[in-house]
């Protein structure tokens, strides 16, 4: 899956359910969902990649922002899976309704054999909007 440059308002998470996926982001794509639900959801598969983007919180809050895998699956350590260029935020200031974003947590990782690189987060503190 490629997805250009932009902001996507998701209603639901983007789901990768298949090994052997990779999600890639042009130019930094920004994904808000909006339904507190994660932006993006992986099942217990292996050798998904995801990169080039940003996973920033919604006005309703989500558990997190990337779901990866259920706890205790091990993953494949000959087909790993990988994260590259990932960014996520929270605590913007929603200027359209006027309320702070945020979310419990970034990233929950639960399988093992994820390689992760270049990874940010990244949580403003509201005194700086007033």
């Amino acid at each position: 899956m490629i997805l250009q440059p932009g902001i996507y308002r998701l209603e639901e998470s983007i789901k990768l359910v298949k090994s052997h996926y990779t999600v890639l982001g042009l130019g930094m794509a920004t994904l808000i969902p909006i339904n507190g639900t994660p932006a993006i959801e992986v099942a217990n598969v292996y050798d998904v990649r995801i990169a080039g983007v940003i996973l920033e919180a919604g006005v309703k809050p989500s558990e997190t922002l990337l779901k990866f895998s259920d706890k205790g699956y091990a993953g494949n350590p000959d087909y790993p899976s990988a994260l590259n260029d990932v960014y996520a935020r929270a605590g913007r200031y929603y200027a359209s309704s006027y309320e702070y974003v945020r979310t419990d947590k970034f990233m929950e990782i639960n399988s093992g054999n994820v390689i992760m690189d270049n990874i940010w987060v990244s949580r403003s503190n509201r005194d700086y909007y007033g």
